[in-house]
């Protein structure tokens, strides 16, 4: 096995500031010793001379525009949650420790490429849902914990290696039990290596048997069973915006975050999502604003999703500034990857872009296709549909032939009898001989009529029809 830790050292600072393209000076503060000190800060703050572990009134003496926040660590653990769902398409083993995930990436560097490439990809996702994290490879959890937090960057795939690797680490930094540190204090033991090298009895009386189990589990001489993470059925995420939005496309930057993590999740799930629902979260009671993104196809591509957001959200008119953006999918559906073929036997493909742009622009209502039932009555053989539904017929329907227009009346039209013939400007010239449509017997909507391509006296190409049981001519259609 292979373990990859991801350290979030700023993740305090990170839940209120990553879905701000530019924050001002902001700090985060909890109390050590009775007071009210800095505990992370912005580069905004440090610019003005604020530093970690300064006073709250001296950072404020120094800043009189800083924004304070107090250290929420349910939010940090509600993130690091939120991380494991977008990490989940790089591992199916996720455990946790404080300000930390852990993922078994052994069994899936292949898939990326090797560990190069795996490393990479989970560095720039990480940039773009807004984190930052230090990274370290070892054969056991513990070690991979350990290793990230002290020697950021380190990569250890074999025992020996790793033994070598975290000898000179504090002993400290491994664990902060009481009997460890009496242990360093009267001993004179400070590094991991100074324990190896004692006698594994001498050092169990001295320490107790945990000291040793730990060792053992961090070295990969003992099992090390953590509480793995399990996905969600859904995607549901909210992130609260650091101060108030009142230009929709301001909501752009914070929605490609969320945007992010779902496609991860959808990839780990092997999934893709064809509906996306937002909900805009106001100020003073006031009922949120919530909208669908539709896509014509199941989608797991943050940048063509983000497309389609912006086409949507820049016809929505905000009632009140925007405080807080959440994204749920409720219904993901299976992808299927697809490979482009070098030369394509379908010349002239649908543009899907296009549709799912103007459907976002001008409303899903007004833009439909057409999906053909199985009905030989002409205006009943069809009905409206989403763009894209309508490409494949149900069991038992068919196509009209080629004797009927592309063009039909939303009603028929009743035509002047002329001698028997159809008058439309003049009398029709009917062609050959008509085709018999007797059909809804079963519905009451029973018709039995004779159809005829006819001429007009001006050149137009008609489709009219003899009502056998009414009586009477009616234009139906027209040859464009």
């Amino acid at each position: 096995m292979l373990w990859l830790a991801l350290y979030f050292p700023q993740l305090p600072l990170e839940v209120f500031t990553r879905v701000r393209q530019q924050a001002g000076a902001l700090v985060v503060v909890e109390s050590q010793a009775g007071r009210e000190q800095v505990s992370r800060c912005n580069s905004a703050a440090q610019a003005y001379g604020v530093r970690p572990g300064l006073a709250l009134p001296a950072a404020l003496t120094l800043c009189a525009d800083l924004v304070v926040q107090r250290r929420d660590p349910g939010r940090e653990r509600q993130a690091l949650d939120e991380l494991a769902a977008w990490a989940y398409q790089f591992s199916a083993r996720i455990a946790f420790e404080p300000s930390l995930l852990l993922l078994e990436v052994g069994a899936s560097r292949r898939l990326f490429g090797g560990l190069p490439g795996l490393l990479q990809r989970v560095q720039h996702e990480l940039q773009q849902v807004g984190y930052s994290a230090r990274h370290a490879l070892a054969p056991t959890p513990t070690a991979a914990g350990l290793l990230a937090r002290s020697r950021p960057g380190c990569e250890v795939s074999d025992a020996q290696a790793l033994r070598s690797a975290v000898a000179p680490l504090p002993l400290a930094s491994l664990t902060r039990e009481r009997a460890v540190r009496e242990l360093v204090r009267h001993v004179g033991l400070h590094t991991i290596g100074d324990v190896l090298g004692l006698p594994r009895v001498e050092l169990a009386r001295r320490s107790g048997p945990a000291l040793p189990a730990l060792l053992d589990r961090l070295l990969g001489h003992a099992a090390d069973p953590r509480d793995e993470w399990s996905p969600p059925r859904h995607f549901a995420q909210t992130v609260e915006l650091l101060g108030e939005i009142g230009q929709s496309t301001a909501l752009v930057f914070p929605a490609r975050r969320l945007m992010v993590a779902l496609c991860g999740f959808l990839r780990g799930l092997g999934g893709g999502a064809q509906r996306l629902q937002w909900t805009l979260q106001h100020r003073d009671g006031r009922p949120p604003t919530a909208f669908d993104q539709g896509l014509l196809d199941p989608s797991r591509d943050a940048d063509h999703m983000l497309e389609v957001f912006r086409e949507r959200i820049e016809r929505l008119v905000l009632p009140a500034p925007v405080v807080a953006i959440g994204l749920r999918v409720d219904d993901w559906q299976a992808f299927a990857e697809h490979s482009l073929a070098l030369l394509d036997d379908n010349p002239g493909p649908r543009d899907h872009a296009l549709l799912e742009r103007l459907s976002n622009r001008l409303g899903e209502q007004r833009v439909r296709g057409l999906r053909c039932l199985p009905d030989h009555r002409p205006e009943r053989a069809w009905q409206l549909c989403r763009p894209g539904d309508g490409d494949a017929l149900p069991d038992g329907a068919h196509r009209q032939g080629l004797s009927q227009p592309p063009w039909l009346l939303a009603s028929p039209r009743p035509l002047r009898d002329c001698g028997g013939v159809p008058d439309y400007g003049g009398a029709l010239r009917l062609e050959n001989l008509p085709e018999r449509i007797e059909a809804g017997w079963w519905d009451g909507g029973d018709i039995t009529r004779d159809y005829f391509i006819a001429h007009s006296p001006a050149g137009e190409r008609l489709w009219v029809f003899r009502d056998r049981r009414g009586g009477g001519w009616y234009l139906h259609g027209l040859f464009v």
